[in-house]
């Protein structure tokens, strides 16, 4: 049990080093409050005491590592103490433990769970998995059967890499299991679906795609160590030879010179990036599902917006959000304007032209986690998509 905290008026900086007691619970509520009485003026070394603490949110940690980064720029250091149980399970998890400087560490054992959804309904369900709220202050995101556990573990990795790079998302605590099936749980703080929000009030149209743009935006502008993120370029074009034989080679090799030919400096993608891997926060988005997090073209997420939304024939825009085709469509079309308005004229000019085989893009890997949907995927490519790409006259 955490001993009883101390004070925020026992906050102290004697002799350059400044002593921080943690409250019981460091949360968005808490922080503003903690940040506020941090004095740091000829400060070189902040000591975190977590002695009183319980319990941490994604505010309390982004609130230690935004210390750390202080500290670091200025030559000094933090030291975290007195991390036990939970708390140190998050340090974990969200990779803080391996940049500070922490003493007095008993972590906690985090074995894969069996939860329990009985009575819970989805508030997301798309083509690879479903999420669930399981309490005020965490939700669940189930793969569908027969995903590998290894998918999982990589969307935790992957998630906390995230976290630690700064991009907007959510602590992810543990691998759960249930009935078999496998996945993640994440912290979320009275957050809404942005999907829900769109279905509730669909005209505000302009505000979502000037949010989603700055979503992506955000995702891109990471640019803090991408060497250990996978190259998604390799992926896609092992997954486009791994359909030869299901697409004859004239398309096979079609797609291949297309990806070849893909421009824009690599650059940190979500590979996923849709209203319902996005929830609201206070009005703030806040990133969900971090498994196919890579290294690539920025391209690369503007294709599967526009899979989402623009390219109706699909089906996928209620499949994967719940909101409807012709409401999808105008997001598309108010996320390309605003996209493309501050970008050269040959940006709009590619995606005219190569907009149809961007579609196509995540379709060639959805298959590794919907197995059982990769003949549907290979159709929509084969029927849909690759007609487009070769007809000028049904340019995307």
């Amino acid at each position: 049990m955490p001993s009883p905290p101390q004070p925020l008026d026992a906050i102290r900086a004697v002799d350059g080093v400044l002593t921080v007691p943690v409250p019981a619970r460091l949360t968005e509520r808490t922080v503003p409050e903690l940040d506020a009485r941090l004095v740091w003026d000829d400060v070189v070394e902040a000591i975190f005491d977590f002695a009183g603490c319980g319990f941490i949110s994604s505010a309390g940690i982004r609130c230690v590592l935004a210390a750390h980064h202080r500290m670091r720029d200025s030559g000094g250091r933090v030291r975290v103490t007195n991390l036990a149980g939970d708390v140190a399970g998050v340090f974990e998890v969200t990779g803080l433990a391996n940049i500070l400087h922490l003493e007095h560490v008993g972590a906690a054992e985090r074995p894969t769970r069996e939860i329990s959804i009985d009575g819970i309904e989805p508030f997301s369900a798309g083509v690879c998995g479903e999420c669930f709220r399981i309490g005020p202050e965490k939700i669940v995101k189930l793969y569908r059967d027969g995903v590998s556990p290894a998918v999982a573990e990589q969307e935790k990795r992957l998630a906390r890499k995230a976290f630690i790079m700064g991009i907007p998302t959510a602590i992810s605590f543990d691998m759960v299991s249930c009935r078999g099936r496998v996945g993640v749980e994440y912290e979320m703080l009275d957050a809404e679906l942005f999907s829900e929000v769109i279905r509730r009030e669909p005209d505000d149209v302009e505000r979502y795609a000037e949010m989603l743009v700055e979503v992506v935006g955000k995702v891109h502008a990471v640019g803090d160590d991408l060497g250990d993120l996978p190259v998604l370029r390799d992926r896609i074009r092992d997954n486009i030879e791994s359909v030869r034989g299901d697409l004859p080679d004239a398309d096979v090799d079609l797609l291949q010179a297309r990806l070849a030919a893909v421009p824009g400096e690599e650059c940190c993608v979500h590979f996923d990036l849709h209203s319902s891997n996005i929830m609201l926060r206070r009005g703030r988005p806040i990133i969900i599902d971090m498994g196919d997090l890579s290294r690539g073209s920025p391209w690369f997420d503007v294709a599967v917006v526009f899979m989402i939304y623009g390219v109706p024939e699909l089906g996928l825009c209620e499949l994967a959000t719940g909101i409807p085709t012709e409401h999808g469509l105008r997001l598309w079309e108010a996320f390309k304007r605003r996209y493309l308005a501050d970008r050269p004229e040959g940006d709009r000019e590619y995606l005219e032209q190569h907009g149809h085989f961007l579609a196509a893009l995540r379709l060639l890997c959805a298959f590794e986690i919907a197995p059982t949907r990769k003949q549907d995927f290979i159709a929509m490519i084969r029927d849909v998509l690759l007609p487009r790409m070769k007809s000028p006259s049904q340019l995307g």
